[in-house]
């Protein structure tokens, strides 16, 4: 036989061997999704999350936050039963209930680990649907995978039970680990909005500088509720109608940055009895009033301002006392704000002129 034949057909012997073993790898340490699909405690995902109506997730330090469908008309849920959530994080928890899947199961030298690291500190995500008192799936999370591109998990059912076999979940189009989206924390998930609503629902906004440079003014519906009026401490104020409307915008969502002032409570009470930089309200059509202290922040480190003169306040963030409790929020958010009235003196001498 010719020796080149020879030669070919032992590689080409030898390649189907390579892939051979290859193929029972990939079947070995991946098994098929109709394998997994076959087998209920691989089910973690919710189809229609429409039908969510309760989430209760707890950690292994006894801490636990529960989230509740309400009739908001942001589509907020309620927190805790008497708080607001945030909504970007509940909105997270539905796309990830309802895009979950599972990548494969962990490997039978791991499954001890893994369950020992679920049992001392994991996280249990109870899911309720249609109102109904009992969870109509349990989840439990470990930790990510070594990769960190997939995340430990297992089901549990009511009424058949816990899966005795952990799995490694993934979301298709994401890569990372899913854990960090199920926190406890009651400072974490709660609604950071302090004014939001749309430009019609605002009756009046008002602020008074108390340690800062500008001028106190009202902002109010002139009596033909299609303009803007504005009154200062003197009377009336003269301002061109684009710059009004600009600002009223701007009262239509304001967020702080957390409700973790990271201050002591001794802290907080010393802050709340010192005299705020500024006095912030807006009324409501519908009869609320929310009022806002905002004080400065000692800086953490040395920073100049844009004269080269070393601060003495914070430049990126500042507290905010709203309904006695202290904040942190961002400057980014509110010197656009403050400046209105910072600048309202130059303003209204352009407009007389």
């Amino acid at each position: 036989m010719d020796p080149f034949s020879l030669m070919n057909r032992s590689l080409l012997t030898l390649l189907a061997i390579v892939i051979l073993a290859g193929i029972a790898i990939t079947v070995a340490v991946q098994p098929e999704s109709g394998r997994l699909d076959a087998d209920s405690s691989t089910h973690f995902s919710i189809s229609d999350t429409s039908l969510v109506t309760k989430i209760r997730i707890a950690d292994s330090r006894g801490q636990s936050a529960v989230l509740e469908r309400s009739a908001h008309p942001l589509g907020l849920w309620t927190l805790n039963g008497r708080l607001l959530a945030r909504k970007d994080a509940t909105d997270l928890l539905l796309k990830t209930f309802k895009r979950i899947s599972v990548r494969q199961p962990v490997q039978s030298t791991a499954v001890e680990g893994v369950l020992k690291m679920m049992a001392s500190s994991g996280k249990r995500v109870d899911i309720h649907l249609n109102g109904e008192d009992a969870p109509t799936k349990t989840w439990f999370i470990g930790t990510p995978t070594q990769s960190h591109t997939g995340t430990h998990m297992l089901l549990e059912w009511p009424g058949k039970g816990r899966s005795s076999e952990p799995y490694v979940t993934h979301m298709e189009g994401f890569t990372g680990f899913l854990s960090t989206r199920f926190f406890t924390s009651e400072g974490e998930w709660r609604y950071t909005g302090v004014y939001e609503s749309s430009a019609t629902q605002i009756e009046s906004i008002a602020a008074w500088p108390m340690d800062d440079q500008g001028k106190h003014a009202r902002l109010f519906w002139s009596d033909n509720q299609e303009t803007i009026d504005a009154e200062g401490e003197q009377g009336p104020l003269s301002l061109p109608q684009p710059l009004l409307r600009e600002q009223w915008l701007r009262m239509c969502k304001v967020h702080i940055e957390t409700w973790d002032s990271h201050l002591t409570p001794a802290a907080q009470d010393s802050l709340k009895r010192s005299a705020p930089a500024w006095h912030l309200e807006v009324t409501y059509r519908d009869g609320r009033n929310i009022p806002m202290d905002l004080y400065w922040k000692t800086p953490i480190m040395e920073e100049l301002d844009l004269q080269g003169n070393i601060m003495t306040h914070d430049g990126s963030r500042m507290y905010g006392v709203v309904n006695g409790e202290v904040a942190l929020v961002q400057t980014f958010v509110f010197n656009p704000i403050l400046d209105f009235w910072r600048g309202l003196e130059t303003q209204t001498n352009a407009s007389a002129s």
